[in-house]
């Protein structure tokens, strides 16, 4: 039986400059990744297909990598293409990741072809010889060269996210974990509207405040920049979602954002 769609789940590691894609010898090129099997979310098959293709070590990647909220959907043209290919129509959901400048990637999985890592600058996505469908080349165009350089994504209500978009909101609230450590002043965040993924935008990181609760954050920047008039407002409406064990565990972080585009 032909499934309605079946789901993809690709990479792109951005290093010194340079996208990785995977070399099929003489027959083209292609993102690292590959289908989600069976009761798999989009990560889970991407560590899977991260560990089979480079290898155990390169799944961590999958941890840091940045989701693009826009998928590259496609429907296939013919009866016979999608009995080959198991689906009437396809979603491939693309990842960046940035990965140190002394990190090599290399094809370790055992396949009768020769495939290799190919590093390639990035507008290199746009020439035929590498991406032969018109329609995919559009989709790098569009969604993937310009947010090659976002390190972090955030989801946001459409409010908030709304908020955000017009300047009234510059400052966002989140716990001060393991992802959050990693955020540096000048990074670029890839922010998209929670009901709409087709709705984004991107920021710059001016300034990480970093306070041990919500209280003591309150002392330090004015609530109205977070979206919230007061502290009391806040609590009230975050309640749901944060506990007083997690935000001792981690401390909280206020993001401070200039949207660049």
């Amino acid at each position: 039986m032909i499934k309605d769609i079946s789901y993809s789940a690709y990479i792109l590691p951005v290093r010194d400059g340079q996208v990785a894609l995977l070399k099929y010898g003489e027959n083209g090129y292609g993102p690292i990744g590959g289908r989600l099997d069976d009761g798999e979310d989009f990560l889970t098959a991407l560590r899977r297909e991260l560990t089979e293709e480079l290898g155990e070590s390169a799944s961590a990647l999958a941890d840091s990598a940045v989701e693009i909220p826009v998928p590259y959907a496609f429907r296939h043209p013919t009866p016979e293409r999608a009995q080959k290919r198991g689906a009437w129509g396809e979603e491939h959901h693309f990842f960046i990741v940035h990965i140190p400048d002394d990190m090599e990637l290399n094809f370790c999985e055992n396949r009768p072809e020769e495939i290799s890592v190919a590093w390639i600058a990035p507008d290199n996505l746009l020439n035929p010889q590498i991406t032969p469908f018109d329609d995919m080349r559009e989709f790098y165009s569009n969604h993937i060269l310009p947010n090659l350089n976002c390190r972090f994504s955030m989801s946001l209500r459409p409010e908030y996210y709304e908020m955000v978009r017009s300047g009234e909101k510059d400052i966002e609230l989140r716990l001060y974990d393991e992802k959050r450590r990693r955020m540096r002043n000048g990074d670029t965040v890839l922010i998209y509207n929670a009901q709409n993924h087709n709705d984004y935008i991107r920021a710059k990181i001016v300034r990480l405040h970093i306070a041990r609760s919500f209280a003591d954050l309150a002392t330090k920047i004015s609530m109205p920049r977070t979206g919230f008039a007061s502290l009391n407002a806040l609590m009230s409406a975050i309640s749901k979602f944060y506990d007083a064990e997690m935000e001792s565990k981690y401390g909280i972080v206020g993001i401070e954002l200039e949207v660049i585009g």
